[in-house]
């Protein structure tokens, strides 16, 4: 019968631990829209059930891959398998482009709410429509609430498709996007991290220590499972 000695079992357990954590960072790693800001505008819009919410933006970069919204605390609680479908349409809301569901950011506030999909590797420039529809799992007429911020032009108001309804204040909303590769993704991380720090944290010197942190922490980790 083979036997495996315990060291081999701990240095396997240490690699997959490690591959998992690399792969959440890579698909976690974007890069929100640093021009617009985030509030908690008031009052909050209402989505009762059942009913759709259109909203229109532009894609100020290419490879949009996901838009997080802000939503009121007193709104959807998704551990009662409530769910809002999501649809990134074209600018007149009526091609769908992706499809999926508004979920908990993994990372953000508990009012920051995100929808991913696969990136649209030309949408700079391009208007895009945002339909929300919410529907609970009880059937029940609940309603979630969405943070606005003031609109500044009625092209992007949003709408209530089921009853006709516009509103005057825009949702609270912001663009999330990657690069065209890891390479790209890395280099713009390390731009924003760098930012406001001193020299000796910033560009090469912040990549280096990063490097030198996991490399060093990995080999540690491993040196002590071996001894």
């Amino acid at each position: 019968m083979l036997k495996i000695s315990s060291k081999k079992i701990f240095l396997l357990a240490f690699a997959i631990l490690v591959l998992f954590i690399f792969a959440k960072f890579f698909s976690l790693l974007s890069f929100p829209d640093s021009s617009i800001v985030l509030e908690k505008g008031d009052p909050a819009i209402k989505l009762p059930a059942k009913n759709s919410l259109t909203q229109k933006f532009i894609a100020n970069r290419d490879n949009l891959m996901k838009v997080e919204f802000l939503l009121s605390s007193e709104g959807i609680k998704f551990e009662n398998k409530d769910q809002v479908k999501m649809q990134l349409a074209d600018a007149d809301c009526q091609n769908p482009i992706c499809t999926g569901e508004l979920k908990e950011s993994f990372l953000g506030s508990s009012n920051l709410y995100e929808f991913s999909f696969s990136k649209v590797e030309n949408s700079k420039d391009k208007t895009y429509c945002l339909i929300a529809t919410f529907e609970p799992s009880d059937g029940k007429g609940k309603a979630i609430q969405f943070f606005v911020l003031e609109n500044k032009s009625t092209e992007f108001m949003p709408e209530n498709s089921t009853t006709g309804e516009k509103y005057a204040t825009s949702l609270s909303i912001r663009p999330v996007y990657v690069n065209d590769n890891v390479w790209q993704d890395l280099s713009e991380l390390n731009q924003r991290m760098s930012q406001y720090k001193p020299w000796f944290l910033k560009h090469y010197y912040l990549a280096t220590i990063s490097i030198l942190f996991i490399v060093l922490s990995i080999a540690t980790v491993i040196i002590l499972i071996i001894l």
